[in-house]
């Protein structure tokens, strides 16, 4: 059996985090184990599954603990334990640290596979440092995968990467009218009231203060109107006292993290995503799946756009222009089941783990 590991910073609900976990839960365990190595000593329910299943989740101090420390970790990680791994499968969104791939490089383990999560980063320093480092990044990766082709341009530049599609288990994120029923009755959600919905960490790029001010002129005119947000982060506690100040505290469903998003959907009216910058994520193809309209920022990118229900907008329009095309949406939408046009766009899992598989064989 072949030891593969992933590394990433955390292993809690987010995209990067569904896309390993998706990975570990489909691949044959009969060929494979699956270890990961992440930056923090927390526990999550999805560090708890992957101990259950009797594979190795290794913990380091965080880097921004301790840089120091961070390091020295990581290399007499690899000292140990890299003869044990046939490949590492490195998910990022940026390149500003790339010591696990050195680290790997150094110690000798034979596939080493540096995979883009993202298409852009935050700050001037950050954007300097991983532009410093892609080439070497490059050089000592032998697979670049990345998850869109803007993320693939960020990542290797004018290098080759293989673009590995998002796939989902479609069939937990199909439409189902009765399990809409069934959430919304769960959370008193009146019966012809709309539900905009959005699901990201509370985090600068996924834009919640915006997306704060389109709902509430959009709560203007659709007073029974409600916001669901789902997932956490550093800045969730300024967006709770913000919808305050707006006036719509009452109308905001604030989630938290949730092991049930697949069924959440399905109480949505239409995905709300006016985000600053994004790779490729899950949430937006699980959302499509889920045959929701889906209102989306111009940053984002086409190859996501799997059905015809996804509508772009400039960040440079207001929040009124925002809300209008959520209701015209809206008015005009009759949703269905798209689970088979994704099947058929290869965004199932099964087709993202058949190639992930023939690459850690060595085949590819």
């Amino acid at each position: 059996m072949k030891r593969i590991l992933f590394i990433s910073h955390f292993l809690s609900r987010a995209g990067t985090e569904t896309f390993m976990m998706n990975m570990f839960r489909g691949i044959d365990h009969k060929r494979f184990q699956i270890d990961f190595l992440i930056y923090t000593r927390k526990e999550t329910d999805y560090t708890r599954e992957v101990e259950a299943a009797g594979c190795k989740v290794w913990r380091i101090t965080s880097r921004k603990e301790s840089p120091v420390k961070w390091y020295m970790e990581l290399n007499r990680f690899f000292k140990q334990h890299a003869k044990e791994y046939a490949a590492i499968h490195y998910c990022g969104n940026s390149l500003t640290t790339i010591a696990p791939l050195v680290f790997a490089y150094r110690y000798g383990v034979p596939i080493r596979i540096c995979h883009a999560h993202n298409s852009s980063s935050s700050g001037l320093h950050n954007k300097v440092l991983h532009l410093l480092q892609r080439g070497v990044a490059r050089k000592i990766s032998t697979h670049h995968f990345a998850c869109s082709s803007m993320a693939a341009k960020w990542f290797f530049g004018s290098g080759n990467a293989v673009v590995i599609k998002n796939g989902i288990q479609t069939s937990r994120f199909a439409y189902k009218p009765e399990v809409r029923m069934q959430i919304r009755m769960d959370l008193d959600i009146p019966k012809n009231a709309f539900v905009i919905g959005h699901v990201g960490r509370f985090e600068n790029e996924k834009n919640h203060s915006f997306l704060l001010d389109i709902f509430a002129v959009f709560a203007k005119a659709h007073p029974d109107a409600r916001l669901m947000l789902i997932g956490r982060g550093v800045l969730m506690d300024a967006m709770k006292e913000k919808a305050s100040s707006l006036g719509i505290a009452d109308k905001v469903l604030f989630m938290g993290e949730q092991k049930n998003v697949n069924e959440l959907l399905q109480a949505f009216d239409l995905f709300l995503m006016p985000s600053t910058f994004e790779g490729q994520p899950f949430v937006l193809i699980e959302a499509q799946c889920a045959g929701l309209p889906c209102l989306v920022s111009d940053v984002i990118n086409d190859d996501i756009c799997l059905t015809p229900n996804i509508r772009k907008l400039s960040l440079q329009q207001n929040a009124e222009e925002w809300s209008k095309q959520m209701t015209e949406m809206l008015n005009t939408f009759v949703r269905k089941d798209e689970s088979m046009t994704l099947i058929q766009k290869g965004y199932d899992t099964s087709h993202t783990i058949s190639y992930i598989e023939s690459v850690y064989d060595g085949e590819q």
